[in-house]
């Protein structure tokens, strides 16, 4: 070890001490009586010290080496050196051991976040997982069991959210779901007016006042941290997409029974944005994000929440431009406010009280009218409290409800975004008879261009299906309208369906739905999703062909005759159960038409000329001159129902002939 080094300063204090004590003696005279040999030899002694003194201070030295630690020396160069080295290691260790308990801990709230990156990096132990664990539960056990008096624990939990930790992240981020649906209340908050500020209140109103201005703010930061981890694109690091999974099945467990709550807007939109893609299949929360709009819609009684729904998913939409699947925009057929919404009556005829005549009235004095009116201004305040909707506020948000669902559904007509056209017909099957005039005529229309860009070519399967819905949408739309005296021109809809019959008859799936059990293409690897509609080519057929004949005006004699004929070259191809109620309707068709009776016979021919098979306009087949010679093929079919129904009507002709 090197010789402990001692300061110039003491050295120099303790020689201008020895000095002093040399003068006093010289001052008091203590050597008068000392020989002159023995006063040489003092200062001798005195000068020997001095300069023992001046050996003892050390030497300066340029270089600074305050900082600097002698260790054991070397050897180099056969010469032995001194070891010098900065004294800096143990505060490091010190800094590194505050770090490693501060990331332990969790402790969010450290200033310096540079430091924490590297070490939120690396992965967690199982120890500190467990340790986690066990903190978020004493978190929500304590919120869970007194709310107002934990507000601290409810903030450290929002907090532990926005932890770059992916563990503290998602952890915190699940267990505040239950939470926060056990303390949310039954009613929105709002936020204080400064004169409700300055007012003084009891300790149980400040304390509840309190409790709800901190639940909004951790709330909000709570779903602004959903909304940025539902976000994460799907080519991100696997992490990242796992943390916005979560995040967005947390919003849907929370939007689920905090549908009335503050911040409902900012949760619909996140789900919203994140089932509008064109495929969803890549995401599994969104079948489960569907059915929960599905219960939304079909529980909201109000309007509200439905309201507010399809106003969010009208904007997306067209930022998407109507790229999104048809599961999506089945969405709107659960709604249930519409159910009993008649747009042709008026509010004021039920709104408003009838007025009772000055006889009938009751006499009220001064008193009770005041108290009368006190207890009215009550009633109201009431219901204000409790964000009842009048029936006024209801037909309000019906029919805004449904001005949206028919701009959604318009402008997907006239973008033509086919995947969505067999969703857009079902849904004006349901609410087209809410409908008016000039909706209507735009819908009409809009369905026309597509009858007539239908090309009836080669049809595929789907292609008929649509088609099918078509025509049943559009005769639907004019018989629901019960209120207004629609007659329009459907001829266009009646040839689409008379060109349509060869490819229904000839449909392998003409009998067949979504619900029906079937094997799957091996050769097929796609997966095709089922429409919407439950109902079968073949049902759609028989609707179409009542639609026309029994249900508007477009039954003609021509028509009835021409649809006879090609129905009966449909029979020959269509399964038995098709065939069988083919032939009802022919039947029901001819009392309703005698006429169609000379078909059966060679002798009694109708019109002139010769019958065009190929024609694909019922007026231009000449279908008055046909024979129905496909009956004596149709006697020789294999089911034996059909062939009795094949001789009935046969046997029915000839007594109409007569």
């Amino acid at each position: 070890m090197a010789k402990r080094n001692r300061s110039q300063f003491r050295i120099q204090e303790r020689t201008a001490k020895k000095r002093k004590q040399e003068d006093s003696l010289l001052e008091g005279s203590a050597f008068q009586n000392v020989p002159e040999d023995s006063m040489n030899s003092t200062k001798n002694t005195s000068w020997d010290e001095e300069e023992q003194d001046y050996e003892r201070v050390p030497r300066k030295n340029h270089s600074d080496t305050s900082d600097l630690v002698e260790g054991l020396p070397i050897k180099i160069n056969g010469k032995v050196e001194r070891n010098l080295h900065k004294a800096q290691e143990k505060p490091r260790k010190n800094e590194e051991e505050e770090e490693d308990f501060s990331d332990s801990s969790e402790d969010n709230n450290s200033a310096d976040e540079g430091q924490e990156e590297p070490k939120e990096e690396e992965p967690d132990t199982e120890e500190k997982i467990i340790q986690l664990k066990e903190d978020i539960a004493d978190l929500v056990t304590k919120v869970m069991e007194e709310p107002e008096e934990n507000t601290a624990a409810l903030a450290r939990l929002c907090k532990m959210v926005e932890s770059k930790n992916p563990n503290t992240c998602k952890f915190s981020m699940l267990a505040l779901v239950p939470v926060l649906k056990s303390i949310i209340p039954g009613y929105r908050i709002r936020p204080l007016t400064e004169t409700e500020k300055k007012e003084k209140v009891s300790k149980e109103v400040s304390k509840l006042r309190n409790f709800e201005q901190t639940l909004v703010y951790n709330y909000k930061n709570y779903v602004k941290k959903l909304q940025g981890l539902s976000k994460t694109p799907s080519n991100a690091a696997p992490i990242q997409v796992s943390l916005g999974i979560l995040a967005a099945q947390a919003a849907k467990e929370l939007i689920s029974t905090a549908s009335h709550f503050n911040f409902r807007t900012d949760i619909f939109t996140l789900l919203l944005r994140r089932i509008c893609k064109p495929k969803i299949s890549t995401d599994p929360t969104s079948i489960q994000i569907i059915k929960t709009f599905e219960t939304l819609l079909n529980e909201d009684e109000e309007g509200s929440i439905s309201f507010e729904i399809l106003s969010i998913f009208n904007k997306i939409l067209k930022t998407r431009n109507f790229n999104v699947e048809e599961s999506v925009l089945n969405m709107l057929l659960s709604l249930d406010v519409l159910h009993d919404y008649d747009p042709n009556t008026k509010a004021d005829e039920y709104a408003r009280a009838p007025k009772l005549k000055k006889k009938d009235r009751v006499h009220l004095s001064k008193k009770q009218k005041k108290v009368r009116k006190e207890v009215q201004q009550i009633e109201e305040e009431m219901r204000t409290a409790e964000q009842a909707v009048s029936a006024e506020e209801r037909e309000k948000n019906q029919s805004e409800i449904l001005k949206i669902v028919f701009t959604i559904y318009l402008n997907i007509l006239k973008n033509n975004a086919k995947a969505l056209i067999g969703s857009v017909l079902e849904g004006l099957t349901k609410f087209g008879n809410m409908a008016n005039f000039d909706l209507l005529g735009d819908f009409l229309e809009v369905m026309k261009e597509l009858i007539s860009d239908t090309e009836f070519d080669n049809l595929s399967s789907d292609e008929v299906r649509k088609a099918l819905l078509c025509i049943v949408s559009a005769f639907s739309l004019i018989s629901n309208t019960q209120y207004m005296k629609v007659n329009m021109d459907l001829s266009k809809f009646v040839d689409g369906l008379y060109a349509l019959l060869p490819y229904v008859c000839l449909d392998a799936d003409i009998e067949l739905s979504y619900r029906s059990l079937r094997l799957a293409d091996p050769l097929n690897n796609e997966i095709t999703k089922p429409s919407v509609n439950v109902s079968t080519k073949a049902e759609l057929l028989l609707k179409a062909l009542d639609h026309i004949f029994f249900r508007s005006k477009s039954g003609t004699k021509e028509r009835a005759t021409a649809f006879t004929k090609r129905l009966y070259m449909c029979i020959s191809h269509t399964p038995e159960k098709t065939s069988i109620a083919i032939l009802k309707f022919i039947d029901k068709l001819v009392n309703r038409y005698p006429e169609i009776s000379g078909l059966y016979s060679s002798e009694d021919i109708i019109g002139n000329g010769h019958f065009i098979m190929e024609a694909d306009n019922p007026s231009r087949s000449n279908a008055e001159a046909a024979t129905l010679w496909d009956n004596a093929l149709l006697e020789k079919h294999y089911c034996p129902i059909v062939v009795k129904g094949l001789r009935a009507l046969s046997t029915r002709s000839k007594e109409y002939s007569k």
